[in-house]
């Protein structure tokens, strides 16, 4: 594992955290896993790094310089990418578990270590069959994420 920037699920705090525990679960729950099924868990987590299937991958890097304006425009790419892969009848999955091989993507892809790479997002013709992909992430209320000001 190389990624480029630091991960930690101790970085979240309070409804963060709260909110990260409950997706992870809910998810395991979804595609039938038990929390204490240590070896089911980590085939799903294994999904990630095939992919989960999908024909294809985009990786998104940033340059060296750690600006979070830029790691912002990035974000803002793959947000615009799912919805136009949406437009089309096709289907994406953004990780952040593949920017933890960031060395071995630069090594096969002959990527300039300059570059860092923040996630990928693994895209193709979604199998609407699956548990995975229908299970939807819990998303807080917009009146508990959002100032409105007048």
């Amino acid at each position: 594992m190389t990624p480029d920037f630091p991960f930690s699920y101790g970085e979240f705090y309070g409804a963060y955290s709260e909110r990260q525990k409950a997706q992870g679960a809910a998810y395991y729950q979804a595609l039938g896993i038990a929390i204490e099924d240590f070896d089911e868990r980590q085939s799903a987590i294994r999904k990630n790094l095939e992919f989960f299937g999908a024909p294809h991958v985009c990786l998104l890097f940033m340059p060296e310089f750690h600006s979070v304006r830029i790691a912002g425009d990035v974000g803002m790419y793959g947000q615009t990418f799912l919805l136009a892969l949406a437009a089309h009848g096709l289907g994406g999955v953004p990780q952040t578990l593949l920017g933890f091989f960031a060395d071995t993507a630069r090594e096969v892809l002959g990527i300039d270590p300059a570059m860092k790479m923040l996630f990928g997002i693994s895209f193709g013709y979604p199998d609407t069959t699956s548990a995975a992909s229908r299970y939807r992430i819990e998303k807080a209320p917009v009146d508990e994420t959002v100032t409105f000001h007048q």
